[in-house]
Order: structure tokens, then C-alpha cells, then sequence
């Protein structure tokens, strides 16, 4: 058959076919010496075929062609098809996680923010153990204060340490960015190794709020009108902000995210 036609039936560009012509992946079955037009025969479809499963997998034509040719060992190729698995996964981590911005984006758009009631407090000063870490960009914080609260639940787990209150998230403005700290209270236990002991200051004067929803996609913009319902009544931040995680989906019976903002004013 014509170039054109097992094109069509390999599902391929005829510019294709003569590039893998060219690298020797797929010979035509005979060459017109005097027009140089190609044919190929219907039993070379199932090696195209292969050629572009192989392709869609994301190796490249060199890889291709080794596979096909015995160049490879199965060794070989089994850990070729586990890289490629690895960068799949990595590319659909990044790919969830773009969703959930875009997500979120969305929410702050259409105001979607389960808020209750805001309510002027003071708040306690809390005793924690905690892991910290500088955020220079905001996206970092969803990232990297998930694995924090882990590490630190493992310590707290591997000492045989007891919670005596909720988790809480404690943000401090450093310069240009952010101190992130998770942070448990274990009460007068020892801390545990890796942790760090820490006082959260108390605050005469705090606006509150409850955010309560199935995740925390919601959640800046929660802060948001938080902030700006503070403005509304002649306040200024003027400490820490505190997230107080009254309940979580990773808590036994746990099934939603309640969560009280805490913002320090004056």
C-alpha cells in the first residue's frame, strides 16, 4: 500500500512515517528506485503500532527503537516503564494540585466561603511543641504545613506523648515573608526529639471566626473577609494569625474540616 494509505490505518502523519524512514525505525517494505515512492505491507502495521503505544508513554524514538529491536534487556525495559511511571504520577500530583488552585480561585470569585459569625475575643496563651518553616511564597503553605503537622504527629506518636488540645497553624510575618509553624499541645510532656518548644503569646483583643467546610479550599478566602471585616470596624492585624483545628477529616470520626480564625488586632 501507498505511504498515505498505511498512514491512515497506523493513525500517523505521512511527515511521520518518513522520520521514522529515516532513523530506521520503520523501513518501508520496498522504495521505487526511480520515484522514490514508498510501500509498506499490512504486517508492518503491527510494529507501527507498537511504535506509537510506545511513543504515547512518553519515550523517545531512541528508547523506541532499542525496545523494538532487542536492545534492551526486559530489565531494561522494566525500569524505563517504571521511571515513566514515576514522572506520570509526579505529573498528575502537579496536575491535582493545579486543579485545586484553579479550585480555589473559583471559590474567591463566587465568594463561596462557609464563614460563621465574627466574634471580638482574647486568646489564650497556648504552650505547643512544633516544626517550622519559612514561606517565601504564599502556594508553599498548603504544601509544605501538611507534611509538617505529620512530622510532627509521628514525634509525638513515637514518644508516646498525649494531645491535650487541637492542632493549630500559626503564621508569622517575617520581612517579606512568612514563618509557617505546626504546632500540637502535649501539655507538660517532654519534647519529643526534633521538635522545637514554643509559647504562642496570649491576645487581649482578637477577631474570630469559624470556617467549617468538606476541604480547605476555601480558606484564604475566609481570611480574606476576615481581615477585611476587621477593617470595617477600625481594626489592624497586630500578631500572629492563628488556625485552630477544632476537627479534620484525619481525626477518628473525623469527616470535615472545622477550623477557628484567629486574628490578633488593635
Amino acid at each position: 500500500m501507498s505511504i498515505g494509505e498505511f498512514a491512515r490505518l497506523a493513525g500517523v502523519s505521512v511527515r511521520m512515517l518518513r522520520h521514522y524512514d529515516h532513523l530506521g525505525l520503520l523501513v518501508p517494505e520496498r522504495v521505487d528506485p526511480w520515484s522514490g515512492y514508498r510501500s509498506y505491507g499490512a504486517a508492518q502495521l503491527e510494529r507501527a503500532n507498537r511504535i506509537v503505544a510506545l511513543k504515547d508513554l512518553g519515550f523517545t524514538l531512541d528508547q523506541v527503537g532499542r525496545m523494538l529491536d532487542g536492545g534492551l534487556s526486559q530489565e531494561d525495559i522494566a525500569l524505563l516503564l517504571s521511571e515513566r511511571r514515576k514522572e506520570l504520577r509526579s505529573q498528575i500530583a502537579a496536575d491535582r494540585h493545579r486543579l485545586a488552585a484553579v479550585e480555589a480561585r473559583l471559590r474567591v470569585i463566587q465568594k463561596e466561603i462557609p464563614m460563621t459569625e465574627y466574634i471580638e475575643t482574647a486568646l489564650p496563651e497556648l504552650h505547643v511543641v512544633q516544626q517550622t518553616a519559612r514561606i517565601e511564597e504564599m502556594s508553599q503553605i498548603e504544601a509544605e504545613i501538611g507534611y509538617m503537622f505529620t512530622r510532627v504527629n509521628e514525634a509525638i506518636a513515637a514518644a508516646g506523648a498525649a494531645h491535650t488540645g487541637p492542632g493549630v497553624a500559626i503564621y508569622t510575618t517575617d520581612g517579606d515573608g512568612m514563618i509557617a509553624a505546626a504546632a500540637e499541645q502535649i501539655g507538660d510532656a517532654a519534647t519529643p526529639p526534633g521538635l522545637e518548644r514554643a509559647t504562642v503569646p496570649a491576645a487581649s483583643r482578637a477577631l474570630t471566626g469559624r470556617y467549617e467546610a468538606d476541604d480547605l479550599l476555601g480558606i484564604q478566602r475566609a481570611w480574606q473577609d476576615l481581615v477585611a471585616e476587621g477593617e470595617r470596624r477600625g481594626l489592624s492585624v497586630a500578631g500572629p494569625a492563628r488556625e485552630v483545628y477544632l476537627e479534620t477529616p484525619m481525626d477518628p470520626g473525623g469527616t470535615r474540616w472545622v477550623v477557628d480564625l484567629q486574628q490578633p488586632v488593635a
